[in-house]
């Protein structure tokens, strides 16, 4: 793959130096064409010989019509032939890849703007602060899932919770009533001896945002 790349790169480098002659060339044309047309001087040259005199030649009309003629030659071209054997050479082979093999990571969202898992983004996130806080009273059983929100009311505030981060599958009852400070919920009907994930979930504004995920452990 590198090797055509490094062909297309030749081939660029080469159609590049072409016009840069002909931008060159046609730019001296037009700089003696205007001369002349300002009538700052003439030259001609004159020949005497036995025979007679012959007329004097324009020598800058001839060099316009020459330049002219080659650069509608070159305009016309389209297809060049590059001389491949360049890339046998031994000193071309020796060329190095110097790219860096990049370790595959794991990326951020596609889309900062979209929405996460059908929820809609806080556009003054900001302006508030909510906070999953650590499990408290944990039994074999039961636990209290605990929050905090500060900087905003809202109007709905639950927890998500699960046996793993990816699928929190269960959710407490939602509190209708403005709230603005630690919050918190009881759960029950877990297992003994067993790790649950959980996050704070809160509406403001009418958009739905969460908290970090983290962890507690049935005793």
């Amino acid at each position: 793959m590198h090797k055509k790349y490094n062909k297309f790169l030749i081939i660029a480098l080469i159609l590049v130096l072409v016009l840069g002659v002909s931008s060159y060339f046609y730019n001296d044309l037009v700089s003696e064409a205007a001369t002349a047309a300002d009538g700052e001087g003439d030259i001609t040259s004159s020949l005497n010989s036995t025979v007679g005199n012959v007329a004097p030649v324009d020598t800058a009309s001839a060099k316009v019509t020459e330049d002219t003629s080659f650069l509608m030659k070159l305009n016309s071209l389209t297809v060049i032939k590059v001389d491949t054997s360049l890339f046998e050479d031994q000193g071309f082979k020796l060329l190095k890849d110097n790219n860096i093999k990049l370790t595959p990571e794991s990326y951020g969202r596609v889309n900062p703007f979209a929405p996460t898992s059908g929820r809609s983004v806080v556009s003054n996130v900001s302006t508030f602060t909510l906070k999953t806080i650590p499990a408290t009273a944990i039994t074999t059983k039961s636990a209290i899932l605990n929050g905090s929100l500060d900087g905003a009311a809202s109007t709905n505030i639950y927890f998500e919770y699960g046996l793993t981060k990816e699928n929190l599958n269960k959710v407490t009852p939602k509190v209708t009533a403005s709230l603005v400070g630690n919050f918190g919920s009881t759960v029950t009907g877990l297992s003994s001896n067993t790790e649950y994930f959980f996050r704070a979930v809160a509406n403001i504004n009418g958009n739905t945002t969460a908290g970090d995920i983290i962890s507690f452990k049935t005793n």
